[in-house]
């Protein structure tokens, strides 16, 4: 979910693209109620397939803008310590982004809204504000 709002604020000139920091879910297409949440948008997410930040080179990206702290302190982990990477956190005064695996559908929905909230900044913490990308 936060791929596709993320590409929407940055724009087509940004490649936005998608990685997490468990293992088991590379491979995975995405979760059914991300899915579901993304189409009441409009967006389709069913050609999501997960992979896992150890399987790509870190160093070939800007930014990498992570869920919250832990999954920050692992990409960080995978990176070499000269690399030339932005860690952001989404959310990150507010604890970053909560997972909403348990919580059902209204999770889902509650995790959209937030990230709605979020990814304007970071975006603008990516790429200036939105009068500089025009």
């Amino acid at each position: 979910m936060m791929q596709a709002l993320l590409q929407q604020h940055l724009g087509k000139s940004f490649v936005v693209e998608s990685a997490g920091v468990w293992r088991k879910a590379a491979g995975a297409p995405a979760n059914s109620r991300s899915v579901m949440v993304m189409q009441e948008r409009g967006l389709d997410l069913t050609p999501h397939i997960g992979r896992w930040v150890g399987d790509i080179r870190l160093t070939d990206y800007s930014h990498i803008v992570c869920v919250d702290e832990q999954a920050a302190a692992d990409v960080r982990a995978l990176l070499p310590s000269q690399a030339d990477t932005t860690i952001v956190v989404a959310n990150a005064d507010g604890g970053g982004i909560p997972d909403p695996y348990e919580l059902g559908l209204e999770g889902y929905r509650a995790c959209l809204a937030l990230l709605d909230a979020v990814m304007p900044n970071v975006a603008s913490e990516i790429a200036g504000p939105p009068a500089a990308r025009s």
